[in-house]
């Protein structure tokens, strides 16, 4: 069955990074993840047209997150189907496709919180409205456990796979054990250098998730991770490679975890500062991290305020509408 089932890397390139969508080819065909508004156009669509495929003959549109470089082409895609594609996005974070506004206010709550300059926070929401094309009503609002038929025998089951983002899934590949994990794991991080993970707990039991009980035999990601000597490793990975990454996304999150308990708790807390790194200026110099945090996305400030919030416990699982 495996040489049966047609599986499509598209990556979606946006200003200095990506992020992939996959097609999988069915009676009912699917498309995973969507890039940014112009990705239908720019990518998605030629990189179809070269295998065949045309867009309208697209049945699902499948969102693994509601983050804008995943959900941001959603709206082109669908209206490229002509409307008739089913839309599916995990149930907790479905305000986020059907108001794009709900965007911003997320990008307030974390990283905006932290970029003080009111020009810069301009700028970011300007890029966060730009790249959304515009707001869906979901035709289907999944949890773990549903399951979604593509015809001919072919059918996914949700995996709720939480942490880089509270409502992220997984869409699993019955039979075959494909996993499309996006941004659910995210090795030693991507191109800015780390990983971006809103709520830690979430995150690792995720991965212990896909790693003890999912067990998947191929991992398809939402970008290019690195691995532990900083390079950037296949966003599709197979066989023996699922549990290596899996085990080097764990073995982050415990370097991310322990150095943040030690400079964030106890007589070793951090304090404002007037550099880039705002309160988390030691953290960046232990970490060796260098990246601008005041870029989109703020994978820094997304990151360090998860583990702060664990470590105050505030990181336990909340209502996303209360988040």
């Amino acid at each position: 069955m495996e040489n049966l089932v047609r599986i499509i890397p598209i990556e979606c390139k946006f200003g200095p990074v990506s992020a992939f969508a996959y097609y999988v080819d069915a009676v009912e065909p699917a498309i995973i993840d969507t890039g940014v508004h112009i990705s239908a156009t720019q990518d998605i669509e030629p990189v179809l047209a070269e295998h065949g495929i045309r867009m309208e003959d697209i049945r699902w549109i499948l969102l693994t997150h509601g983050h804008v470089d995943h959900l941001g082409g959603a709206y082109a895609v669908w209206e490229k189907t002509g409307r008739l594609a089913k839309v599916v996005i995990p149930k907790k974070e479905a305000r986020l496709l059907r108001d794009c506004n709900e965007q911003i206010v997320d990008y307030k709550a974390l990283q905006g919180k932290y970029i003080t300059d009111p020009v810069i926070q301009e700028k970011h929401i300007t890029m966060l409205t730009t790249d959304i094309g515009g707001n869906i009503e979901p035709e289907l609002e999944v949890e773990d456990g549903d399951h979604i038929s593509l015809g001919g025998g072919l059918s996914l089951t949700v995996v709720e796979t939480p942490g880089h983002s509270i409502g992220s899934v997984t869409f699993v590949l019955d039979g075959l054990n494909f996993a499309f994990a996006a941004d659910a794991v995210q090795m030693y991080g991507g191109l800015s250098g780390l990983p971006t993970i809103e709520k830690p707990r979430l995150y690792r039991e995720s991965i212990h998730r896909l790693l003890e009980e999912v067990r998947p035999s191929r991992l398809y990601l939402g970008h290019p991770f690195r691995n532990i000597n900083g390079e950037l490793q296949s966003a599709q990975i197979t066989g023996d490679e699922v549990a290596s990454v899996l085990q080097a996304s764990l073995e982050m999150d415990a370097k991310l975890a322990d150095v943040v308990q030690r400079h964030l708790s106890g007589d070793t807390r951090t304090h404002e500062s007037d550099g880039i790194y705002g309160p988390f200026e030691s953290i960046a110099a232990e970490l060796g991290y260098t990246g601008d945090p005041r870029h989109l996305p703020c994978t820094f400030f997304v990151s360090i305020h998860g583990y702060q919030e664990e470590i105050n416990g505030r990181g336990k699982y909340n209502d996303p509408e209360k988040i």
